[in-house]
């Protein structure tokens, strides 16, 4: 029998139950792809994560598998979303569902809707794209109910994010297990999906339980697929920082990380009783999270614990959490571009102020926590998740520009809010300290 044949063989044995007509296709499924599909057609994995180096086959395979779920559950319904949705709409609806769906299905199984995003299958199944960067997109996804969830790229997530969205992988279909559906280049080694896929614990310590899997496919898992010499010729010379990450499929932090100076670790009750202590609060509401980060200052050490990171909080909302969160008298450093917002917060007694902002205070804040040893919480996973991902700039010859992406920075915003009013503290000692001694004539 040719590798052909017993590759349809296989995706009929062990993702159908009933045949489903498909084309005669030229994709050649290697031994780890084949694997791919087995653990997403096991009906004990309800979460898996395909992850690894560039053009691995990983989101072909993971649409295969929706393509297959909505034609065997007549009715159902899919959603392929991504952070952007400019990327996925040209990553996903431009390129690689229409491969798949080319491929694999005969077109007069399948209408494309041009308009809204969506694919609809003679039997009634449709399979959505959308991005999670604008609040009506985010609506209308919360507006329905979904049997599988694709989130693509899931290194670009926030943890809140995929946890909201997930709450709409509801619909009841007859003999279809709901599934959700990760992929991803790895980020950094302390994001939240290799903590949760790789380590098996959730943002509250607790273990994942059963239901999770992941497989790494890695381009030389996919070399028959790709052009001559790719390999060779394209990743096996990128950068030492690129090559772990599109090669080899290995977490670490992205080339040009801001960040590099943090670790994980717990705040003592003696650094609690010898620190300078203060709360940052960075406002946010339907793509960008609320986040409250607790801060104690000790000496170079600061520690950060993050309280909240959730989207679709008002100030009232935010205001009720936050009274049974915060100590009292300890001040709140919000973002003073918001004054409305901070006034409705101080009327709901919370001792909330305006962060002090001078010229190029992000890249000063920037700079006095690059000084700092940075300590986060084991829990503050989105925390992590940013410090991860938050890097300067790059320009279109490849070169880092000492301007950080306007990204993966609502925690760091809180940060540098909670010790605005410590930077440049010591100048200010120092100028109060000449002027009394010049009174004294000294």
């Amino acid at each position: 029998m040719s590798e052909k044949k017993k590759n349809k063989k296989s995706i009929s044995s062990k993702i159908q139950t009933k045949k489903i007509q498909v084309k005669e296709s030229n994709i050649i499924f290697t031994a780890r792809q084949k694997e791919a599909l087995k653990l997403l057609s096991d009906k004990n994995n309800n979460h898996i994560l395909l992850f690894g180096g560039s053009r691995s086959g990983k989101t072909y395979l993971l649409i295969l598998a929706i393509v297959t779920r909505a034609r065997k559950y007549k009715g159902s319904r899919h959603l392929i979303a991504r952070l952007r949705f400019a990327h996925v709409k040209l990553s996903i609806w431009m390129d690689t569902l229409q491969k798949v769906l080319n491929d694999w299905v005969t077109k007069d199984k399948y209408i494309l809707n041009a308009t809204d995003h969506y694919v609809r299958f003679s039997n009634g199944s449709e399979i959505w794209i959308d991005g999670l960067d604008d609040k009506e997109r985010v609506d209308k996804i919360l507006g329905r109910e979904y049997a599988t969830i694709f989130f693509n790229e899931v290194s670009q997530l926030p943890f809140d994010t995929v946890t909201t969205v997930l709450t709409r992988l509801s619909q009841s279909i007859p003999g279809c297990a709901n599934k959700a559906y990760y992929d991803c280049n790895p980020a950094g080694r302390l994001h939240w999906a290799n903590k949760v896929f790789i380590q098996h614990t959730l943002p509250d310590g607790k273990p994942c339980g059963p239901g999770y899997a992941c497989l790494k496919v890695n381009p030389d898992d996919n070399k028959a697929n790709l052009p001559p010499r790719y390999i060779e010729d394209i990743l096996a010379r990128l950068p030492d920082a690129k090559k772990k990450r599109f090669l080899l499929g290995e977490w670490t932090d992205p080339e040009g990380t801001i960040f590099t100076n943090w670790d994980v670790q717990e705040i003592t009750d003696e650094i609690r009783l010898h620190s300078r202590h203060s709360y940052g609060l960075d406002f946010g509401y339907s793509i960008d999270p609320a986040v409250l980060v607790d801060t104690y200052v000790n000496g170079d050490d600061i520690y950060f614990d993050e309280l909240i990171y959730e989207t679709q909080l008002t100030n009232r909302d935010l205001g009720n959490m936050m009274q049974g969160m915060v100590q009292e008298g300890v001040p709140i450093y919000a973002d003073s571009a918001e004054p409305k917002s901070i006034e409705e917060l101080r009327r709901a007694g919370l001792n909330v102020v305006g962060a002090l902002k001078g010229p190029d205070s992000v890249r000063v804040g920037i700079d006095w926590l690059l000084a700092k040893h940075i300590h986060i919480t084991e829990r503050s996973m989105n925390a992590q998740m940013e410090a991860s991902n938050y890097t300067w700039r790059t320009a279109r010859d490849g070169d880092l520009q000492p301007v950080p992406i306007d990204d993966y920075n609502h925690f760091w915003d809180a940060a540098r809010y909670s010790i605005s009013e410590g930077i440049g503290e010591p100048d200010r000692v120092y100028h109060e300290s000449a002027f009394s001694l010049s009174e004294l004539g000294l």
